[in-house]
Parts: C-alpha cells; sequence; structure tokens
C-alpha cells in the first residue's frame, strides 16, 4: 500500500471543552433551577446529604455518585446543610453524534446519577481530567476526550441490567414538597403538624419519612436552614448582627448568637470577617488534592483548533 493510501489519524476533535472545576460549597447552598446550554458530568467523591431534583424526581446521596445532566434539561441542587461539598465538574459539548449512540442512557434517556463504588476508576480518572486542563501538556485534547469517554464508558456499563448499580434512594414527593416549603419560608414559624398536614400524613410517620430521607428530623432541618440563611445574609447585607437574626427568624438574638456558634464553630461576626470577600462566598477550604492542581478553581477550556 502506498503512502497516499493510508489512513491519516484523526485529527478532528470528539468533544469541545467548556470549563471545569474542582470545588468545595459551604454548607446550605442552593443551585439552580439550572438549565445549561451544553453537557455537565458532576462527581461528588464523598458521602453528603445533598439533595438533587431532576424531572420532578429528588434523590439523596448517601455515597459517592457522579451523573450527567443534558442540554436544556432543569435540575437543581441544595447542597448539605451541615458540611461542606465537594464535586469536579466539567461542561462539554459533543462533536460527533456516535457519542450519543454510544451512551444512549446518560447521554439521550436522562439517567439517574450513578452509585460510584469501591475500586472505580472515576475518581483517578476526573482527578487526572482536571489535572490534564490545568498543566495543557502536549495533546491534551485527545488525552482529556479519552479520559472522560472513558468515565462515561464506565457509568453507562454500570446503568446496564444487572450491573448491580444502587441507585440513590428516591424521595417521596411529600418529602421534596415539605423542603421546598421550608426553603421559602425558613425565615418564618413554622410547625410539624403543619408540615405533615400538607403532606396528608400524621406527624409520626411524616417525622419518621423526613428522617429517613433528610438525615435531620424536620426541626434540626428548619433550624439548619434558618442558620444557613442566616449565614448566607452574613456576606450579602451590610446589615447589624441583629438585624440579620430577625431577617432569618431569630427574635431572640441572645438564642441567635448561641446556636449559630454551635453550629458554625464561631460567632456570627467571625463567620462574616472570615468569608466575607465576595471572590470567596461561594467556597469552602480545599482539601490536599490541591497539591495536584488549584482548588476552589475554575478552569477555562478552548480546544486545540480554537488556541
Amino acid at each position: 500500500m502506498s503512502d497516499k493510501t493510508k489512513t491519516n489519524p484523526r485529527t478532528d476533535p470528539l468533544l469541545r471543552f467548556h470549563h471545569a472545576g474542582d470545588v468545595t460549597v459551604k454548607p446550605g447552598r442552593k443551585l439552580g433551577p439550572r438549565h445549561l446550554h451544553d453537557y455537565e458530568l458532576v462527581y461528588f467523591p464523598k458521602s453528603t446529604r445533598t439533595l438533587y431534583t431532576s424531572a420532578d424526581v429528588t434523590y439523596a446521596f448517601d455515597g459517592p455518585f457522579a451523573l450527567v445532566t443534558r442540554p436544556g434539561e432543569t435540575h437543581n441542587y441544595l447542597f448539605d446543610p451541615a458540611a461542606p461539598t465537594r464535586h469536579l465538574f466539567v461542561h462539554f459539548d459533543l462533536e460527533t453524534d456516535w457519542i450519543r449512540s454510544r451512551y444512549p442512557k446518560l447521554l439521550l434517556e436522562g439517567a439517574a446519577p450513578v452509585s460510584v463504588a469501591d475500586g472505580s476508576l472515576i475518581p483517578q480518572l476526573m482527578k487526572q481530567l482536571l489535572y490534564s486542563f490545568h498543566h495543557r501538556p502536549p495533546r491534551w485534547q485527545p488525552t482529556a476526550e479519552m479520559l472522560l469517554l472513558t468515565v462515561m464508558e464506565e457509568m453507562e456499563s454500570t446503568l446496564a441490567p444487572g450491573s448491580g448499580n444502587r441507585d440513590p434512594e428516591m424521595m417521596p414527593p411529600q418529602i421534596t414538597n415539605a423542603l421546598q416549603y421550608i426553603e421559602a419560608h425558613a425565615n418564618e414559624t413554622i410547625e410539624v403538624d403543619q408540615l405533615a398536614k400538607m403532606a396528608g400524613w400524621s406527624h409520626e410517620h411524616f417525622t419518621r419519612t423526613f428522617q429517613r430521607h433528610v438525615g435531620h428530623s424536620p426541626k434540626e432541618w428548619m433550624t439548619k436552614r434558618r442558620i444557613g440563611l442566616a449565614a448566607q445574609l452574613l456576606l450579602q447585607r451590610p446589615d447589624s448582627i441583629k438585624q440579620i437574626a430577625r431577617a432569618a427568624g431569630f427574635a431572640d438574638e441572645y438564642y441567635f448568637h448561641r446556636l449559630f456558634r454551635r453550629m458554625t464553630g464561631m460567632t456570627a461576626t467571625e463567620y462574616r470577617r472570615k468569608y466575607g470577600d465576595p471572590r470567596l462566598r461561594e467556597m469552602a477550604p480545599p482539601d490536599d488534592w490541591g497539591r495536584f492542581y488549584p482548588l476552589n478553581h475554575i478552569f477555562v477550556l478552548r480546544s486545540a483548533d480554537e488556541e
């Protein structure tokens, strides 16, 4: 065979990367509803009480999970109210249709989040993917494509019938509605009986079901959300601590001070001083993965043909 008849290696990209990151969000943050223009792959490396809602179905993560959201798919996150939530993400578009047909559950059907089991390659692949985005070695684009496609290959295989994938437990709509009501009325007095009546359940059944799915009793959750609201207001408003306490639904300022310190480990004044930088309002302190690439950082990406 002559050189003229040899097939040239593929040079066109399979994926177009937009941006990526590895960030840790402070407790109680809410993200959404969102409608993205591209695909987003998200990996939660640790068990978290984060609630993820897509297509009117809410999932509670009780272990490491990965998920893909599609362009135009409505979804939202309510991050763990008690602990920082770390997640790695990549935004991308497809440059060829065969990828959709290869991963139909992830990219066409809108699959539920996938449990990342012990021994999975996904943690190392995601870390290596972001490492490539940061250092941009030669041929970083095809390397990043291979890594991301390998992640999706494992996720699609996990979703296959008989794979043993452990789906995150679906949350009953009555609990989802109660959470949304609490979120919208966090600064008001809400009684558990009121929530139970809205759900059409007895006080006992509502409390047991709420505890099982959320990990906190209704009263504990309402207190956490009110403190979370106060923490958010401390960073967003220049008001006095007394005004912030009242805006978050606390009539007793001294009770607010005791509760805030007990739940956050610092006073409201210390919290505002520590996290008041507007560039860091959504971020929490990073962990030791920072030795591989910058954490709490967004990598803005361009494909090789755009550089």
